[in-house]
């Protein structure tokens, strides 16, 4: 079992970006300025999707926070356990010194993080795709209350953060799997494609 603890930078080595780092992010490496107020312009990888995509033979896949709830995370530790062969957990890991917030935040920006839509929760398992928290369903908040409890995005601006909502809306409104897209084609190549998918 691979766990990959994403805390959205480099941190060993002071806080840089990386695929991992969300759209906006003021990093090390990527500054706000007055020429450019936006240098991390990439969106973050879909590590699990990818995984759950290019490694077929991998027979669980899932997403985590350890405050969203604290059980869903370890039923998800304890099921790529159980399962054996290739398992992969990518758990999303609020950073106080990387985010620029106060550490008591860290449950409540996990909290915000998964219920904004920006980080969607969900296990893939042989091909199966299920949402341990699906967002849609229960009242997904705006990613602004997310976004503004971190001086990380404290340069961004009202169209800024518009445009990140649009980024998140459109994977979860547009896309045939939200946060695992594009996986329609790998599935039905594999005939594992998940029921409401066509």
């Amino acid at each position: 079992m691979i766990i990959l603890y994403d805390n959205e930078s480099a941190a060993n080595t002071d806080i840089q970006a990386t695929g991992m780092t969300t759209y906006g992010a003021q990093t090390t490496f990527t500054p706000p300025g007055k020429v450019h107020r936006i240098m991390q312009k990439r969106w973050k990888k879909n590590v699990a999707g990818m995984l759950a995509v290019g490694h077929p033979t991998c027979r669980y896949v899932a997403t985590a926070c350890a405050t969203f709830p604290a059980l869903d995370y370890m039923n998800k530790v304890r099921k790529a356990l159980a399962m054996g062969g290739p398992t992969f957990l990518h758990t999303f890991d609020p950073c106080p010194k990387g985010w620029d917030y106060h550490p008591r935040y860290s449950h409540e920006l996990g909290e915000l993080g998964i219920k904004c839509g920006i980080f969607p929760l969900y296990e893939v398992i042989e091909g199966d795709v299920t949402y341990t928290y699906d967002c849609r369903k229960k009242g997904r908040i705006p990613v602004r209350e997310y976004l503004m409890r971190q001086g990380r995005f404290a340069h961004l601006i009202d169209e800024d953060i518009d445009y990140i909502q649009k980024m998140v809306d459109q994977m979860w409104d547009e896309w045939d799997i939200p946060g695992v897209a594009p996986l329609k084609g790998i599935l039905k190549a594999t005939n594992k494609v998940p029921a409401g998918v066509s």
